[in-house]
């Protein structure tokens, strides 16, 4: 009978066998193999040298290196006679019996395709994220979707529908590979570049919590990136009032106690207005909406153990993003 098959490359090896992972879903069952040694590329002076690959733990006169670049734990080896380069994961495989008479050429079949693909990536994500807090591997990431392969297959194994998705979400995460060199960006960015170093404090506590956010996000963990961006904005409407308090000779006891004990909606409403003149709610009615929009995503998150997208984290970073813009225009108004 054919099945319905979620494969992932785990960021880290294990002992092989079936993992039963409780999800939001229920139950799956993850069947790991045992950690291995994959060679890429392998360069020996003659075949039988490639021999001690296998079992290079325990051969003498190998000396190795190992890294993480997701979704891959990379690795190579040299000795006398070979160098090698390769992987050491366990890989993962969900597997799902479809039904009698379930055609999958269809493309009604796609609705049943795409819930098998986000219920396996749960259960992928909650064996990672249980073996990241047991080993204690916190730069580990989450797989998203571009990094597992879901496909139709036979009993026998072989590929009867490749994923529809492969190609195109590939292409999407090369896009976002990091870029060091930047002699080539526009005439824009750098004028951008020139007003942010003129700036005379240009990157400030709530920035940093800012970029902390995007990191976040861009290593697949949409839950932090939201919570994040919430002490972004605590951050800065905080230091905001505090100097509308001080120019009005607030004590610093004063001060710490109306900032501990108001919440940031009413800080970014009440307490604003009465020590720099402005509200956000009144004079910029679009952008409080939409921070009652992420403020909420945050409570579903922390008190109702929502599990956010990453579109809901892109968007509360670029709301994060164009508060900070109108409290850094209110601090000007306010020198």
């Amino acid at each position: 009978m054919p099945a319905l098959v979620a494969f992932a490359s785990l960021p880290f090896g294990v002992a092989g066998g079936p993992y039963e992972v409780n999800t939001v879903y229920g139950i799956k069952t993850v069947h790991v193999t045992a950690q291995t040694y994959t060679p890429f590329l392998t360069i020996a002076s003659h075949p039988a040298a490639t021999r001690v690959l296998a079992a290079q733990d325990q051969a003498e006169g190998l000396t190795s290196y190992s890294w993480y670049d997701h979704p891959f734990v990379l690795r190579v080896v040299f000795g006398r006679n070979i160098a090698s380069l390769g992987s050491i994961n366990s890989s993962g495989t969900i597997v799902q019996s479809l039904t009698p008479g379930a055609d999958w050429r269809s493309e009604r079949f796609d609705a049943q395709r795409d819930a098998f693909a986000t219920e396996s990536l749960a259960a992928f994500n909650n064996f990672v994220a249980v073996v990241r807090g047991k080993a204690k591997l916190y730069h580990v990431f989450d797989l998203r979707r571009d990094d597992i392969d879901v496909t139709v297959r036979s009993e026998d194994g072989t590929v009867l529908t490749p994923d529809p998705l492969q190609a195109e979400l590939i292409e999407q995460e090369e896009a976002l590979g990091e870029r060091f060199d930047l002699a080539r960006e526009s005439e824009q960015w750098y004028e951008e570049l020139r007003l942010g170093l003129a700036h005379e404090e240009p990157v400030g506590l709530a920035d940093d919590l800012l970029i902390e956010a995007e990191r976040a996000l861009a290593q697949r963990f949409p839950r932090q990136a939201i919570a994040t961006c919430h002490t972004t904005i605590e951050a800065a409407v905080s230091m905001l009032l505090t100097y509308g308090m001080q120019r009005q000779g607030l004590a610093d006891g004063e001060i710490d106690h109306a900032l501990s004990t108001r919440s940031l909606t009413s800080k970014l409403e009440a307490l604003l207005r009465r020590y720099s003149g402005f509200s956000l709610k009144r004079d910029n009615p679009e952008l409080w909406l939409r921070f009652n929009e992420i403020n909420d995503l945050r409570n579903d998150i922390v008190h109702r153990g929502l599990r956010p997208t990453h579109d809901d984290a892109a968007y509360a970073i670029q709301v994060t993003r164009n508060i900070l813009r109108w409290l850094k225009m209110v601090r000007g108004r306010n020198r």
